[in-house]
C-alpha cells in the first residue's frame, strides 16, 4: 500500500511540475540521440577586408528543411590572437566574443544558409605591433526552436526537429581560394594567382603596413585578408580587362620601410623575374600597384628599376613618412629620374590624408614627374551612395595622371557596401588614408571616362 501511495505521489508531483511549465530534465544520454549537423564559415573580403558572413549547415543528401528563419538559431562566435601573442608583450585590438546576426535564411537541398551581418565577423585581429594577424575563430551554433525536417521527395520526417551542430571553424573564401601560398626560404613570401597557361601577363601587387608580417610568423595570408589588394586583381572583372593576368601580392618580412636595409627591393625583383621565366609571362607586360607603405616600396622599386614595370597604380604612397619609419624619403632627384624609364603611373590618394600627406606624397610625385609639361584638371561628380568625388590631373600624352578624391567635413572617404544581403548599395565611410578602395573598385578615371584598370591594362595587352 505504501508502495501505491509514493507512485501516485510522484505521477501528482509531475503533473503539477509540467502544468506549472516545468520541463523534465533530459537526460545525456536523450542529448546524445539528436542528430547532428556539420557547419562550414563562409567568407568574403570585403574592402575593410574578410569577414565570415555566412554559415552553411549540411544536413545530408537525404533530408531537406522547413520552416527555419532568423530566429532559429543563436550564432556566437570569438575571435582571438592572444594565443599567438602570449608572451610578446603585444596585445590585440581585434579580439571579439558576440553573437552575430542572422538576416536571411535560404534553404537549397541539403544546404541551410544562415546569412549574417558582414559589418560584423573579421578573421584577422588588429595589433598593437601594428599588424593585422589570423585569429583563431570558434563559431557555436544553438538551436532555439523546432524545424521540420523532411525527405527529398517532401514526406515530413520530423516536424519537431531539434539537434545538434558543430564547426570546424574553417573559413571557405572562393576568391581567396584561388591563391598558391608561395613561401621563399631567405626572400619575400608571396601569394600566387596562376591565370593559366598561355598567359603572359603579370600584376604585382604590395600592401600597405599593417599587412607585413609579425613575429616572424610566415602566415603570408594578411595580405591577402585585410582589403582587397589581393583578390580584386583575380576577380572577373578585372581578368577580363586584362585579357588574363597572373597575380603576384607579397607580403613583407616586417616592413617595406626597410627595403634598402634587409634589400627587399633586390629580392623583390629578383622573385618577379623568377616567376618572368617560370610562367612565360612577357617581360614588357609586368603592371605594379602598391598602397601606402606599398606605394613607397612601389616607389622604390620603380627607382631602382626603371624598366622592370609598363605601368604603375600607386595609391596613398607613404614618402614623407619613411625616413622616419626606417626608410628613406625619396628624394627630388630620385623620383625624376622615373621620368627616363617609359612607365606610366596613376597616382591616387585622398585630397586630404591624416595618415602621410597628400601634398608631400602623391602630389609632390606628380608634381615631379609632370615638370615641364602640360597638364589639364577634370572634377568627376559621382552620385550618392557611391564614391566620393574626384579631381582627376593628366598629362596630354596620358602618361602620367593624379586623382585626389574629396573627403567629408568629418575627413572621411565616402564609399558603398552591402553588408546586410538586400541587394542595396548603402554609404559607408572610412579613413582618409584608404583611397586604395577606389583603384581596387576600378574608380579613378580620366577625363574622357576611362577608367585606372583599363588605363593600365592598355600598356600590358
Amino acid at each position: 500500500m505504501k508502495r501505491k501511495v509514493v507512485s501516485m505521489l510522484l505521477a501528482c508531483t509531475m503533473a503539477v511540475s509540467m502544468a506549472a511549465g516545468f520541463s523534465p530534465i533530459r537526460s545525456e544520454a536523450a542529448e546524445e540521440a539528436k542528430a547532428t549537423y556539420t557547419c562550414q564559415l563562409h567568407a568574403k573580403v570585403t574592402d575593410a577586408g574578410e569577414v565570415v558572413n555566412e554559415v552553411v549547415i549540411a544536413l545530408g543528401e537525404d533530408k531537406r528543411a522547413a520552416n527555419i528563419d532568423e530566429d532559429t538559431f543563436t550564432i556566437h562566435a570569438t575571435a582571438t590572437v592572444k594565443g599567438f601573442l602570449e608572451g610578446t608583450g603585444l596585445e590585440s585590438n581585434g579580439d571579439y566574443d558576440i553573437d552575430r546576426k542572422v538576416l536571411q535564411v535560404e534553404t537549397a537541398g541539403q544546404w541551410v544558409s544562415l546569412r549574417l551581418d558582414a559589418s560584423q565577423g573579421a578573421t584577422l585581429a588588429y595589433t598593437t605591433g601594428l599588424r593585422n594577424y589570423p585569429a583563431t575563430l570558434t563559431y557555436t551554433i544553438t538551436q532555439n526552436k523546432p524545424f521540420t525536417l523532411m525527405s527529398p521527395d517532401g514526406r515530413i520526417l520530423d516536424e519537431e526537429h531539434m539537434a545538434v551542430f558543430t564547426c570546424n571553424n574553417t573559413v571557405v573564401d572562393p576568391e581567396t581560394a584561388k591563391f598558391e601560398s608561395v613561401k621563399v626560404p631567405g626572400g619575400i613570401n608571396y601569394q600566387f594567382y596562376n591565370a593559366g597557361e598561355g598567359v603572359d601577363r603579370l600584376v604585382v601587387w604590395f600592401h600597405g603596413n599593417g599587412e607585413g608580417d609579425l613575429l616572424s610568423s610566415g602566415n603570408n595570408v594578411a595580405q591577402m585578408l585585410a582589403n582587397r589588394g589581393t583578390v580584386a586583381w583575380a576577380s572577373d572583372e578585372f581578368q577580363e580587362i586584362f585579357g588574363k593576368a597572373h597575380v603576384m601580392s607579397f607580403q613583407a618580412p616586417d616592413t617595406w620601410y626597410y627595403a634598402q636595409r634587409d634589400g627587399l627591393l633586390q629580392k623583390a625583383a629578383d622573385e618577379i623575374n623568377d616567376v618572368i621565366r617560370k610562367y612565360g609571362v612577357d617581360p614588357q607586360k609586368v603592371a605594379v600597384s602598391g598602397c601606402s607603405a606599398g606605394g613607397y616600396m612601389t616607389t622604390r622599386m620603380l627607382i631602382a628599376y626603371p624598366d622592370m614595370f609598363a605601368v604603375a597604380m600607386i595609391n596613398c604612397p607613404a614618402l614623407d613618412v619613411a625616413t622616419a619609419r626606417g626608410g628613406e624619403t625619396p628624394t627630388d632627384e630620385e623620383l625624376a629620374s622615373i621620368k627616363e624609364s617609359d612607365t606610366a603611373i596613376w597616382l591616387v590618394q585622398g585630397a586630404t590624408d591624416s595618415s602621410v600627406a597628400t601634398d608631400d606624397c602623391s602630389v609632390r610625385m606628380f608634381n615631379i614627374l609632370t615638370s615641364g609639361q602640360q597638364t589639364s584638371q577634370s572634377k568627376i561628380k559621382q552620385e550618392l551612395p557611391q564614391n566620393s568625388d574626384m579631381t582627376t590631373y593628366e598629362t596630354a600624352d596620358n602618361k602620367y595622371k593624379l586623382s585626389l578624391y574629396d573627403t567629408t567635413e568629418d575627413g572621411k572617404l565616402r564609399f558603398a557596401e552591402d553588408y546586410d544581403w538586400d541587394g542595396v548599395m548603402t554609404e559607408v565611410q572610412y579613413s582618409n588614408h584608404w583611397s586604395w578602395i577606389y583603384t581596387l573598385k576600378n574608380d579613378p578615371r580620366a577625363a574622357d571616362g576611362t577608367h585606372i584598370v583599363n588605363w593600365a591594362a592598355g600598356y600590358i595587352k
